[in-house]
């Protein structure tokens, strides 16, 4: 597993746009907004690319390839509020 995963628990999507938590839906997790697809299944392939060694571009463009309804926008979109949040988070 990625090091950023458990850091993605701890992160508050309430300010992303690109995301919701419905309950009920998908058990509340947050959501790419209008899918079932939770963030977390974006984020931890993204960090399992990187794991196996592949390159940032490499890992946003295999994960679009297992999510293509997500879209590279918000997939792109997602890492960079995570990564903004995480650093904020560690402050």
């Amino acid at each position: 597993m990625g090091a950023m995963m458990a850091a993605t628990e701890k992160i508050d999507w309430s300010e992303c746009a690109l995301v919701e938590v419905v309950t009920g839906k998908v058990s509340g997790v947050p959501l790419l907004r209008n899918t079932r697809l939770p963030v977390e299944a974006i984020t931890g392939n993204y960090d399992a690319f990187l794991d196996d060694g592949l390159s940032p571009h490499l890992a946003v463009a295999e994960t679009l390839e297992c999510y293509p309804q997500a879209g590279m926008n918000a997939i792109l979109e997602i890492l960079r509020y995570r990564e903004t949040h995480h650093l904020q988070a560690q402050h």
